[in-house]
């Protein structure tokens, strides 16, 4: 029961009214910086990058993107404050349009899809593994990698596409129910050297929407409920719309599709990635030699340096972290 006092606690602390508190205070003792706001703890990935325009700001956890969002919306009707000095920083997640120009929103899913790129996995060969691109290993693993990466994409795109079409119809897949929030080991299992392995029958669109119908109706038998979370009226909601939800992936959903990539989802991926180096180590069966200890609560903050930095990231840093302070 303690233990789940102290996080209910440390959640509290992410509510926008505390940060906003929190933010008043400091700014009342030197507003000269600028204040940054982060979704979860994604500031294991834009600190660094920050940095480099600037050491001059204060920092602050938000429990997630729509609470960044109520943020943004009160200092922009709060009268006598201003966006100027402001940074704020959401995922994409399985949104289409870019946000106004003063919230960064990811170019992809989530700052964690930064990690798997090809360049990624060079630099982290190279600076963790201290491998040289002329050693007979490097090509071995890339090659490796993106073979099962590709294969990753491919097990998880009607998952992805089935919570598109859904989150396009008013509903939010709760990924916890089906055991896949923050990984895919109840999916698939990876082997470096050998195609992955599938541990369920079917990955289809229609197998992870009878599943999550099962899960819901499973938590109603049980009478449970999480967080406040309605399960009997979440249901309800998902039946009534799974006519429009089916519509929606058969006619209007092939832009998504080919941009697979961008939508899939930034836990998963960083799973994949840990399971791939794990697998290529050689107390594995692997051809790396040198072993990684790997912390999933650390793997961000990690390997951060050698995560992608895209254009559009640095462009609003430019942008935004341009003032002259007295």
């Amino acid at each position: 029961m303690k233990s789940v006092t102290i996080k209910n606690h440390q959640e509290s602390l992410k509510e926008p009214s505390v940060v906003w508190e929190k933010y008043t205070r400091d700014a009342k003792a030197n507003s000269n910086r600028y204040f940054v706001f982060y979704e979860g703890k994604d500031r294991q990935y834009y600190d660094c990058r920050i940095r480099n325009f600037t050491n001059n700001y204060n920092a602050y956890e938000v429990g997630g993107k729509s609470k960044v969002l109520q943020l943004v919306d009160k200092f922009t009707h709060e009268e006598g404050y201003k966006l100027k000095n402001k940074l704020f920083f959401i995922d994409k997640d399985y949104e289409k349009y870019r946000l106004d120009s003063d919230v960064y929103m990811t170019p992809k899913y989530a700052v964690e899809n930064f990690y798997v790129s090809h360049t990624a996995i060079e630099r982290i060969l190279k600076t963790h593994f201290g491998i040289n691109e002329d050693d007979p290993e490097f090509s071995k693993v890339l090659d490796f990698f993106n073979e099962r990466y590709k294969e990753f994409i491919q097990h998880l795109t009607d998952m992805n596409l089935w919570a598109i079409c859904c989150q396009l119809n008013g509903v939010k897949i709760n990924f916890d129910l089906l055991g896949l929030k923050n990984s895919a080991d109840k999916i698939v299992k990876i082997k470096h050297e050998e195609k992955l392995e599938l541990l369920v029958e079917d990955i289809s669109f229609n197998f992870f929407e009878s599943m999550y119908e099962k899960m819901l109706s499973e938590k109603i038998k049980k009478g449970s409920e999480k967080n406040g979370r309605n399960y009997v009226s979440e249901l309800s909601i998902f039946r009534d719309r799974r006519e429009h939800i089916h519509y929606t992936f058969e006619n209007d959903i092939e832009e998504y599709r080919i941009h697979i990539e961008d939508y899939s989802r930034g836990k998963q991926l960083l799973w994949f990635l840990k399971e791939f180096i794990l697998s290529v180590e050689n107390k594995n069966g692997g051809i790396l030699k040198r072993q990684f200890f790997i912390d999933d609560r650390a793997i961000m903050t990690v390997f951060t340096n050698c995560a992608d930095t895209p254009d559009c990231l640095n462009d609003y840093l430019k942008r935004k972290c341009c003032l002259a302070f007295n």
